[in-house]
């Protein structure tokens, strides 16, 4: 028996026969399977350029908005009820356990993609001294990145979750590279590391920054969408 993350209910985890041949020691999985439940995964029938769950897989209306600022996005999850109540307990108050919910499936999805240097998008100093964790990095599981971008200090603003959408995309740049790390994106790939698409403003001013870092190509990766 173990206790799952998201609602500290005992269960008893799900054993494969594949597990058992393995021969090595059996997985905990965080969550309960009422709690796995919750999430969405996204399907095939999505938009091929930000991962919006769809009827078809031509690029959305609001990507061709984007134009010639083309951003090309996978998302795992769709942001419905149980997403949102998920990023509420872990991302708004602070519960840092329930990092390990997801940190499997992210796995699984960065070693799918092809790039050369991951960068999380960053949170800013307030959020730091409320929160004390970045809700992106804390799914990570040892995979090597670079914070290669840093809040503006003089960047003031409220959440992005309090606003509108024509508030989001009006949102002035709130990034910079970090100049000891700039070198690193010299010709290189990088992914972008988030926890939620919605306009693809936030994305598409960090992948302005690493452009102008010298990065050759950037792609994202958002747990939902």
């Amino acid at each position: 028996m173990t206790n799952c993350v998201w609602c500290q209910q005992a269960f008893q985890p799900r054993v494969t026969l594949r597990d058992i041949l393995t021969w090595r020691p059996l997985p905990v999985p965080p969550l309960c399977t009422r709690c796995q439940d919750k999430f969405t995964p996204i399907t095939a029938q999505h938009c091929p350029a930000c991962g919006r769950q769809q009827e078809t897989i031509a690029v959305c209306h609001d990507c061709e908005r984007w134009g010639t600022a083309a951003l090309r996005n996978r998302a795992l999850f769709r942001y419905d009820a149980g997403m949102k109540a998920y990023m509420q307990q872990y991302k708004f108050q602070g519960d840092y356990a329930l990092r390990k919910a997801l940190q499997a499936p992210l796995q699984q999805a960065l070693e799918q993609e092809n790039y050369d240097v991951l960068v999380p998008i960053p949170i800013d100093q307030q959020t730091w001294l409320t929160r004390g964790f970045n809700q992106v990095t804390g799914w990570l599981r040892g995979q090597p990145y670079q914070q290669a971008l840093v809040v503006r200090a003089t960047h003031k603003d409220q959440p992005q979750s309090a606003k509108t959408r024509a508030q989001r995309l009006l949102t002035p740049q709130p990034f910079q590279l970090d100049p000891r790390i700039a070198s690193d994106l010299v010709n290189q790939r990088v992914l972008l590391l988030d926890d939620v698409y919605t306009t693809g403003r936030t994305l598409r001013h960090a992948a302005t920054q690493i452009y102008l870092g010298g990065a050759k190509a950037v792609t994202s990766l958002t747990l939902a969408r």
